[in-house]
């Protein structure tokens, strides 16, 4: 891909993309935790379609601004989003609740760790990859 050429309608539609993949991915994952015994929320579903799209769609603007008007925006992206994908399985390890003050049981890491890594993966490679 020319970097010089991306626009920002190619990046939302690799956000798209790579967003309503992770939403199915996540979805399905959520049936398969359940079997595997773990507990889930009420309305999760909701949560994961949302939690799913909304920031692989914000991280597709990030992107395109990166590729814009970074010399080097693809290393910079992939560090980015590498990053945040690692450090945003600090939360599912640590913590009791969630903001509806659900408590959360020892099957959370279970039903939410591979949901942050199947949107993390997506939203570091696939972003880039549908944005043609």
């Amino acid at each position: 891909m020319e970097t010089q050429q991306l626009t920002i309608r190619q990046a939302l539609k690799g956000g798209a993309i790579a967003g309503l993949i992770a939403v199915g991915l996540n979805n399905i994952w959520t049936l398969i935790a359940g079997v595997l015994g773990a507990t889930i929320p009420a309305g999760f579903f909701i949560f994961v379609t949302a939690s799913s799209i909304f920031p692989i769609l914000i991280g597709s603007i990030i992107f395109f601004v990166m590729i814009k008007f970074l010399s080097k925006g693809y290393v910079f992206w992939l560090v980015l989003s590498i990053g945040f994908t690692l450090i945003s399985f600090y939360p599912v390890f640590n913590t009791p609740a969630l903001a509806d003050g659900t408590k959360l049981d020892d099957t959370f890491p279970l039903l939410v760790g591979p949901m942050h890594a199947i949107s993390g993966v997506l939203a570091s490679w696939g972003i880039p990859k549908w944005a043609k």
